[in-house]
């Protein structure tokens, strides 16, 4: 690589770097889209307010996050039908039941009907209803292994305090990845009546 290559790469990850960094909201609880009822141990039990989000399924099958990133955060930058920049907000959500399909939460102000529209037929626009979920938090990057760890432990707990749940975990990430220290994942569960 020459040197000019080697410069024009650089400044282009701190431009990412950067535009990233201003997007992205790495609150505990922000705009309060939860509140928490009570802890067991390290685990959790929140009731969730009825949410937005942008989701995408990478049904190529390469289960690839960075690419399931690119696409949901090309819709946020303005590749929508208003071509509007849309604040970035955590945690970013990873189905690990569903193929890692990964949501990107809205912010408060847009609903169905004022949220610009992907460019992009893949992405789809869900809403959440009112739900009640465990969770348990780690630090550090993830991995799956850490992710099974996990996913164990607040089962381990929930079974153990006669707490019913769908068995369907999520992956919570809430800092950029260029944080490497204080990282704030959680692993979720939605609690069943």
């Amino acid at each position: 690589m020459s040197l000019k290559n080697g410069k024009y790469l650089f400044a282009t990850i701190l431009l990412i770097m950067f535009l990233f960094s201003s997007l992205f909201t790495t609150s505990q609880n922000l705009d309060n889209t939860y509140h928490v009822l009570k802890k067991i141990e390290d685990v959790e039990i929140r009731e969730y307010s009825p949410l937005l989000y942008a989701s995408y399924l990478n049904e190529d099958g390469e289960n690839n996050q960075n690419s399931s990133f690119r696409v949901l955060a090309d819709y946020i930058f303005g590749s929508n039908n208003k071509k509007e920049k849309i604040e970035m907000t955590s945690p970013v959500i990873i189905k690990l039941h569903n193929d890692r399909e990964m949501l990107f939460r809205m912010p408060k102000k847009y609903d169905k009907k004022n949220l610009p529209e992907p460019t992009n037929s893949d992405i789809k626009i869900v809403k959440s209803n009112k739900m009640r979920r465990a969770t348990i938090r780690f630090s550090g990057y993830t991995n799956k292994q850490k992710e099974l760890k996990m996913a164990k432990l607040l089962k381990k707990t929930l079974d153990k305090n006669n707490i019913k749940h769908t068995n369907k975990f999520e992956l919570f990430v809430y800092d950029p990845p260029y944080k490497p220290f204080n990282r704030r994942n959680e692993i979720s569960v939605e609690i069943v009546n």
